[in-house]
């Protein structure tokens, strides 16, 4: 069902669930997003959850969209040079403002248990580099890179040293690493 098209009730109905989906994510971990879990704690009848997500992986999809989702992600639009370590620096913020380690870590654990994970481990992490993905293609089509750049690869190569530091090393992203991890990218583009 379209967005646009759906009744206020129900878009608060999905908005509940979802919001309380990230709770049980954050609280107990990837496995306990499930239908009756989530329906308990926001008090709804486990068949509207099924209505929207029909099992467990769509439901935690669809969770890990909501806790990835920057408030309607946009493109920096000023100069590369600028919006590269910009939006590094906003990855940064939304590693440390939302318990992005605890749910990788489970993610990752149920994962290595069960295949139907490792979808929403992929899109997880895909989701924290989005907003790079669309600041190199904003830039693409300004023509301040190549037509032939990957804007996908590239994002990653930039985001790859942020989020090993903050999601495999447990340490702090230093303004240091943002500025090393910038110089060296525009160093190999």
């Amino acid at each position: 069902m379209a967005e646009e098209r759906e009744n206020p009730r129900t878009r608060r109905v999905r908005r509940l669930i979802l919001d309380t989906a990230v709770e049980v994510l954050l609280e107990c971990g990837a496995h306990d997003v499930t239908a009756s879990v989530v329906a308990e704690r926001a008090d709804v009848a486990r068949t509207t959850i099924y209505r929207h997500w029909p099992d467990q992986l769509s439901l935690l999809l669809a969770t890990v969209m909501t806790l990835t989702d920057s408030e309607h992600i946009s493109a920096l639009e000023g100069p590369l040079a600028e919006s590269v370590p910009l939006e590094l620096e906003r990855l940064r913020m939304r590693l440390v403002t939302r318990d992005v380690r605890s749910v990788f870590g489970a993610l990752a654990s149920y994962a290595v248990q069960h295949e139907a994970f490792e979808d929403a481990q992929r899109l997880f992490v895909r989701q924290l580099a989005q907003p790079l993905v669309l600041t190199l293609e904003a830039a693409r089509a300004r023509g301040e890179l190549s037509s032939e750049v990957d804007c996908e690869f590239e994002a990653t190569q930039l985001a790859a040293p942020i989020l090993h530091q903050h999601l495999v090393l447990h340490e702090e992203i230093a303004d240091s690493l943002i500025a090393e991890v910038s110089r060296r990218w525009f160093l190999n583009t």
